[in-house]
């Protein structure tokens, strides 16, 4: 059972998290609230129905067989998450990767992961790949239990696990004790990585474990010790110093690359930056990543603000 003190909010936080639920009469400008959650409650009921919409949704868009690149982006557009670039990301990783492999992501969000993957390969590969998708290993951890079972529940037809650890070593320590085969990819996206992360020793060890690590928008300090912040949500976040992350990428034998596109600068406080970030042992690995990545983004000509970018390796981010 997971410790919902530890997974959100603590018994002294900063600030808390809120959910009400109400009506507002606009004749007699008068709001009445019906309803109200805080923290761990108001996480649950808020984002399981925000991210079942969008993987019901993505359903319904595979199911109309209208496939097409603008199409796909009414969809994107109408979810959680607006960008494109961001579906691609984790869509790339997955046709990277060998068939039958062990994926992980932090935050799995009811895990329509698959929902997104599907749609983006009969949009952008005419469905050649749904059948690799279909029969990876999904490995998910959240910081709320409700959704790992949600998640279990909407995709009763596919290999599925969970981890109900809260920090990224933990989680992958928990999945290798319980797996036989080596984890294929792991992902992670933003604010899910900076709950769980440490310090840059973390995502080595997660490295050494992977053979492909994706992170969207790592938040990274140029500074030589790793950054501590309390979030908007009341919880403790963790920005990695960079300088670090290099020193033992080296050490490690590591081939790490970010993306000069997609990038959030001192979204995290003074000297930082939120990069996307790629990390192999095998540098044929990270080209083939890149290779599917910016076949999928030529063919988003149409779409505003999309851009590949240059991958180029991390000891250049500055």
């Amino acid at each position: 059972m997971m410790n919902n003190e530890i997974y959100y909010g603590c018994e002294n936080p900063e600030s808390v998290s809120y959910l009400e639920f109400g009506s507002i009469n606009i004749v007699e400008g008068k709001k009445d609230i019906w309803a109200y959650w805080q923290n761990q409650t108001a996480y649950d009921l808020y984002m399981f129905a925000r991210y079942a919409r969008d993987l019901f949704e993505f359903r319904k868009y595979i199911e109309n067989t209208n496939y097409s690149v603008l199409e796909f982006n009414k969809y994107v557009l109408n979810s959680a998450h607006t960008k494109i670039m961001d579906y691609l990301f984790k869509y790339a990783g997955l046709l990277t990767i060998k068939d039958g492999g062990a994926v992980c992501e932090s935050g799995s969000s009811l895990y329509g992961w698959i929902e997104e993957a599907i749609a983006c390969d009969y949009t952008f590969f005419e469905g050649k790949n749904v059948k690799k998708i279909s029969g990876l290993h999904y490995i998910g951890s959240d910081i709320a239990e409700m959704m790992n079972k949600g998640a279990k529940a909407l995709h009763s037809d596919y290999k599925m696990d969970f981890s109900d650890k809260y920090t990224l070593v933990t989680t992958i320590d928990d999945i290798c004790d319980r797996i036989t085969d080596r984890l294929a990819l792991f992902y992670g996206l933003s604010v899910s990585i900076r709950y769980a992360v440490r310090n840059a020793e973390d995502l080595v060890k997660i490295a050494e474990k992977t053979d492909l690590s994706i992170y969207n928008r790592l938040s990274l300090t140029f500074d030589e010790e790793t950054k501590v912040n309390i979030y908007g949500t009341g919880k403790t976040v963790y920005i990695v110093s960079l300088p670090e992350l290099v020193r033992q990428l080296e050490l490690g034998g590591f081939n790490a690359k970010f993306c000069t596109k997609n990038m959030q600068r001192e979204k995290d406080g003074a000297n930082t930056v939120r990069a996307s970030i790629i990390i192999s042992k095998e540098e044929e690995t990270l080209t083939q990543f890149i290779n599917n990545y910016e076949t999928c983004i030529v063919k988003c000509g149409d779409i505003p603000n999309v851009e590949a970018g240059e991958w180029l390796d991390i000891k250049e981010l500055g």
